[in-house]
């Protein structure tokens, strides 16, 4: 299994819950990844950032709690959401370009957690990974627009609201399917 792969797909959050195993080559090798958002091929083109698209005020408001968005610099672009409260959840974002989709990609995956399939406006597929622990709520997302796969990865401690972050988490999708469906190379 494309190791590098694995990592861009599931961020921080799932690296910590997935385990995965094979040493043959799979569809997932052909990927063009990018860990995080990186500068553009050229300078005339604009750099994506999954951030472009995100409305830090409505996730907060679902949330219930604020959330400050941090895109980095030009040299070292970033995509997440942090709380203004320290303690309170944390959303790193991130996208990959895989030609043969979140099907072939996840293929290549044993994550650790409950998997659902939520239904997303405008997403080719969409999958989410809750891992609930008595000290941490975490949940892992990913995004289908054509051949750009988005990931967010959610992290809340003790005392949290399970609830509030998979909704929040959700909010994002919706927005990143928005803001993706329209992003090419």
């Amino acid at each position: 299994m494309n190791r590098r792969l694995t990592a861009v797909l599931t961020g921080g959050v799932l690296v910590l819950l997935a385990g995965c195993s094979s040493g043959d080559p799979t569809p997932a090798a052909r990927a063009t990844t990018t860990a995080s958002p990186s500068a553009s091929a050229s300078p005339s083109e604009p750099t994506f950032n999954p951030c472009d698209g995100i409305d830090a005020a409505a996730v907060s408001r679902v949330l219930g709690a604020p959330l400050r968005k941090e895109t980095g610099t030009a040299d070292t672009p970033r995509c997440a959401l942090v709380p203004v409260k320290k303690g309170d959840p944390t959303f790193e974002l991130s996208y990959l370009w895989f030609d043969q989709g979140l099907e072939a990609a996840w293929s290549t995956m044993k994550p650790a957690g409950t998997v659902s399939r939520p239904a997303v406006p405008g997403a080719d597929d969409a999958r989410l990974v809750v891992n609930a622990s008595g000290s941490a709520y975490a949940v892992s997302a990913f995004l289908q627009n054509h051949a750009l796969i988005q990931t967010v990865n959610a992290l809340a401690l003790r005392p949290y609201d399970g609830p509030r972050v998979l909704r929040a988490t959700k909010v994002l999708l919706g927005q990143l399917s928005a803001s993706g469906a329209h992003v090419s190379r």
